[in-house]
């Protein structure tokens, strides 16, 4: 359940966690240049936040992951 306040990045960080961490495919083809599936993986976070989230804060915190995990 969504804490007050819909913008809580550690509420929506733990969501994108647990999203990167169930689709580690995905993951892949992304970094393969298939960029499209971030439309996807923010579709399974707005999934698991039951719409309780603001999508810039998402898209943030995924890019952000993407990018880590990149440099692995």
């Amino acid at each position: 359940m969504a804490p007050e306040g819909t913008a809580d990045r550690n509420f929506i960080n733990g969501i994108v966690e647990e999203v990167v961490k169930e689709f580690p495919l995905k993951v892949e083809q992304y970094h393969n240049g298939r960029t499209g599936i971030v439309n996807m993986l923010m579709g399974e976070i707005k999934s698991r936040a039951n719409d309780k989230f603001d999508p810039w804060v998402a898209n943030e915190l995924l890019m952000r992951k993407l990018a880590m995990l990149a440099k692995r």
